[in-house]
């Protein structure tokens, strides 16, 4: 597991991302719960971007004090589809703190707007950069809309944040065109089964609403890492 560690163990160069919501287990101080939120520190622009919010707002803020980074200092927030597990969190977060700039799948953009009056909503429907060398997909899927993020650090590689991966791993990579340079990946994989997109990763970061977790563990015993809630991951 030695990528896992460096990864776990290294300074950040380009981004940090600190897992602050998922289900399992946590580091001390951290509260583990159902769903996901990921706290990313760009080291360039110095911003801090929260990717979805875990499905309590309350538990949510618990997580981000131990993280050490108070509310405040987050202007940017990727809600990835509105699934609750996802979403929910945001309206704790937005009690403590209006001024935000919120990106949601175009889909979800009237009722964002509706519900948080004083914060910024954009509804993405292709590829957009949010932040120096900080990307989102936009909308994605037939059914049920979902976006992911890529991190783009220095040496040209990609870190992929995905919520539940819904309209699947190889539509979120050729949105990107990251095939060959994505080097890792966090979140939800959901359901996925064919995994040739994830041979060119060094880490794989498998959070909640992954199903087949266990077939990534054997196939993948270097790369696999199961995230605790607390671990803060720099690339």
């Amino acid at each position: 597991m030695q990528v896992a560690e460096d990864i776990l163990m290294n300074k950040a160069e380009n981004f940090s991302v600190n897992v602050v919501f998922n289900d399992g287990r946590a580091l001390k101080g951290y509260v583990p719960s159902y769903g996901f939120a990921a706290l990313i520190y760009n080291v360039r622009s110095k911003n801090y971007i929260l990717f979805d919010t875990g499905s309590d707002g309350n538990i949510l803020l618990n997580n981000l004090k131990q993280s050490g980074v108070d509310v405040s200092e987050i202007h940017k927030v990727v809600i990835s589809h509105d699934h609750p597990e996802h979403s929910r969190g945001l309206d704790e977060f937005y009690k403590k703190y209006q001024g935000l700039q919120i990106y949601v799948p175009i889909e979800n953009q009237v009722k964002y707007e509706r519900k948080f009056r004083m914060a910024q909503v954009f509804g993405l429907s292709e590829l957009t950069e949010i932040d120096e060398n900080v990307y989102l997909t936009g909308q994605l899927g037939n059914y049920l809309k979902e976006q992911s993020l890529m991190l783009k650090t220095r040496s040209g590689n990609a870190i992929l944040l995905v919520g539940c991966c819904h309209p699947g791993l190889y539509e979120i990579f050729d949105a990107f065109n990251c095939n060959g340079i994505a080097k890792a990946i966090i979140g939800g994989l959901h359901d996925t089964r064919t995994f040739t997109c994830l041979e060119s990763l060094d880490f794989i970061g498998a959070c909640h609403c992954t199903r087949n977790s266990d077939i990534l563990k054997l196939r993948y015993p270097e790369k696999f890492h199961e995230i605790l809630v607390g671990e803060n991951l720099a690339f």
